[in-house]
């Protein structure tokens, strides 16, 4: 217990400064809306997993992607919520402009910054639900990203459509990102998320920040996104591959006009190109400005705080400490865990918590060989104080020896606001044990 350990990883892009403005967004509009549509994405992909062991595996993959941010903007909610991130950091910005206002020099120079997050995260705050719900939504509709590798090819056909050069070239290109794509594919399963998504789009954003296509189907449809999506899937050439095939040997613009799938992902893409992009553009260009003013005023006031450089995209290296924590008052966990934790969480009825026979009787009978600790228990998992983020899973966990000892995987329920509001007191990085690895892969 207490030993240094360290993890070495690559991280992701969410390391950035998030100020009181960015925050409130975040817990009002964005996660929300994202664990909403996510959670829509997520039913409509179970109901064809459970009913169909081949469809299972098609979309396992696809399922635990969505389904690892679904969980994290859960958490990222109620961690911002429950720790008042979002107070802390107006304290923290009312210090600072303090500062900023006590001399007519730095004023001049860095007087605006507030103002440009605040007017900036306002005007995200117009667009942000309709831009999370074409992104999350309408372009999680696999027809709908299909239609995007159509794109190309079908503004040549209509620029240009005696160019059989440029014709094969795209028709080249399109079989090329296309030919992994069916052996993934259950038509009915995008048929019913789709549906789904944009039942979502129609019901919860502003009219004036919905796709055209939405007009047609209140009209020709009377509403009902099941038929839509039926008569889409049942015709579209981006929702099967012997119909695109067909295509490919013989493109027209006249077929890929009038064909469903690619209306609407037009629809969709006016929609982001002419409405939600240049807003948001708009609205973020105000918000860089003021982050970069922030932080250099931030460095200018405290210039003796070891700041950390921006080394997303590069190895890097941190240190810590294994230690437990204590989340609320009177509750405190452990540093570790053992195979005690695994038969106490079994439960048939739950995916993630059904434990393998061969793996039940060995761990029953105590069958540990020399991956067992001091006490005879075969340790599971292990806490440390290292900071984790998007990209650092699998990272290794070396000790003070240079030893091995663990992989690093997850963080705590607590540290997903981590990547806004880091505290140490709180958030921990989930390692499994290097013991339990060598075992399942021994034994």
């Amino acid at each position: 217990k207490g030993d240094f350990s360290m993890i070495m990883g690559y991280p992701g892009s969410t390391d950035r400064y998030v100020n009181s403005d960015g925050v409130k967004l975040a817990v009002d509009v964005q996660e929300p809306a994202q664990v909403k549509v996510r959670g829509a994405k997520l039913d409509a992909m179970k109901r064809h997993m459970d009913a169909d062991p081949v469809v299972k595996i098609k979309y396992s993959a696809k399922y635990n992607e969505i389904a690892n941010y679904w969980k994290y903007f859960i958490g990222q909610q109620k961690e911002l919520k429950d720790q008042h991130v979002a107070e802390k950091k107006q304290a923290q910005e009312t210090q600072l402009m303090a500062w900023v206002d006590s001399d007519p020099v730095i004023k001049a120079r860095y007087g605006e910054l507030a103002t440009d997050l605040s007017s900036g995260y306002a005007e995200r705050a117009k667009t942000e639900k309709a831009s999370v719900y074409m992104e999350e939504g309408a372009f999680g509709s696999e027809a709908v990203l299909m239609g995007f590798n159509l794109y190309g090819l079908q503004m040549q056909l209509d620029q240009d459509p005696k160019d059989t050069a440029g014709i094969s070239a795209y028709v080249a290109r399109i079989k090329r990102s296309t030919a992994d794509h069916w052996k993934d594919y259950d038509v009915a399963t995008d048929r019913d998320l789709t549906a789904s998504v944009f039942q979502m789009i129609h019901a919860d954003v502003d009219p004036a920040q919905q796709p055209d296509i939405m007009q047609m189907v209140a009209k020709k449809y009377k509403g009902n996104f099941d038929k839509w999506a039926a008569a889409m899937f049942k015709t579209s050439i981006l929702t099967d591959s012997t119909r695109l095939t067909d295509f490919l040997a013989h493109p027209s613009a006249k077929v890929i006009d009038k064909d469903m799938g690619m209306q609407t992902m037009l629809s969709c893409l006016d929609l982001y190109n002419d409405v939600l992009g240049p807003a948001r553009d708009e609205a973020q260009a105000k918000i860089d400005r003021g982050y970069r003013l922030l932080v250099s005023a931030m460095q200018m006031m405290d210039p003796n705080k070891m700041w950390y450089p921006n080394a997303n995209s590069t190895m890097r290296l941190t240190y810590g400490q294994i230690k437990g924590y204590a989340p609320r008052d009177a509750v405190y966990y452990e540093y570790f865990t053992t195979q005690k934790g695994i038969l106490q969480k079994e439960d048939d009825a739950n995916p993630e918590f059904v434990v393998p026979k061969r793996e039940r009787a060995m761990l029953v009978d105590r069958d540990f060989g020399r991956y067992a600790n001091a006490d005879g228990n075969l340790p599971i998992c292990f806490l440390s104080d290292n900071d984790i983020t998007g990209g650092n899973s699998g990272s290794p966990v070396i000790n003070a020896n240079g030893e091995l000892i663990g992989l690093a995987f997850d963080g705590n329920w607590e540290s997903m606001s981590g990547d806004i509001s880091f505290d140490p007191a709180l958030n921990r990085t989930i390692c499994v044990d290097i013991r339990y690895v060598l075992w399942v892969i021994d034994k």
